[in-house]
């Protein structure tokens, strides 16, 4: 019966070795991580491709028409961008907010790949998409220091203090749909999507959509489980294999009459 395996161009991926330790933990037999082309006919693949660029994402959504803040990749067309500031992305393959600067439009000189217009923003969240569905959904959030003084944070990463949360999370009422669309237009069904909600607009905006998103604690758990649910019986449950018939029972003869018997348990006796 065919069993479950992991395929993907970047086995050293620790999201994706965390993943295969907790379907392992979840099926009860060993799952393991492959090159696509060395998945075997009689494997059941779960893929996950390469990442996608922003530039690639953000030209996606716009002819999508998903809800994504305008872009440029031209120093001259950032300076039309409607928006009294620009996030200049240096880095179009970044995570965590690397190779990101925010300047007044007014001031820019900077040469970089992409640029969007800044959205000031009241909640910030990821949406876990699975098979074209929603299976979490998390807000970013700032740690409490004491004594460390309120601020607001244009860029909400880990070096600031924020951290995903899922505890009392309402999403806005656009937020899933926006997820969702945003997955599509890149031809996939899956990502986490990062998403911002403009209260003065009442709308979310898609910032970016992660192929291979930090994977631990609950949300390797949540993605597993997904993942399970969506398998056939044969692969979330895969039977025992079918016990070979024994063999029939075979003989030689000795120069005294006496037989070698194999018996149909495997073992051979002069009889």
């Amino acid at each position: 019966m065919p069993k479950l395996v992991i395929a993907s161009h970047n086995l050293r991926s620790d999201a994706l070795k965390n993943l295969a330790n907790e379907l392992t933990t979840q099926l009860g037999y060993k799952v393991w991580r492959k090159l696509p082309a060395e998945v075997r006919p009689d494997q059941h693949p779960v893929t996950f491709l390469p990442g996608i660029d922003k530039v690639r994402q953000f030209t996606a959504f716009m002819q999508a028409e998903v809800s994504a803040p305008p872009f440029a990749t031209s120093l001259d067309a950032a300076k039309l961008l409607d928006s009294k500031q620009v996030v200049v992305r240096s880095l179009i393959d970044s995570s965590e907010g690397k190779g990101i600067t925010i300047c007044k439009r007014e001031d820019l000189t900077i040469q970089a790949p992409l640029y969007t217009a800044y959205i000031p923003k009241k909640a910030e969240y990821r949406v876990h998409v699975l098979d074209s569905k929603v299976i979490d959904t998390q807000e970013k959030r700032r740690r409490r220091v004491e004594g460390d003084a309120e601020k607001e944070f244009q860029v909400r990463n880990t070096a600031n203090g924020y951290v995903f949360c899922r505890d009392n999370v309402n999403p806005p009422a656009d937020c899933h749909a926006v997820a969702l669309a945003a997955v599509a237009a890149l031809g996939r069904t899956y990502g986490a999507v990062d998403i911002i909600f403009n209260e003065k607009q009442n709308k979310s905006f898609v910032l970016e959509v992660n192929s291979r998103p930090g994977m631990q604690g609950t949300t390797v758990k949540k993605y597993a489980s997904a993942i399970i649910a969506g398998l056939p019986d044969t692969v979330r449950n895969p039977a025992q294999r079918v016990a070979r018939p024994l063999r029939p029972a075979q003989s030689r003869v000795r120069a005294d009459g006496k037989r070698l018997i194999t018996t149909r348990k495997g073992n051979k006796v002069w009889r």
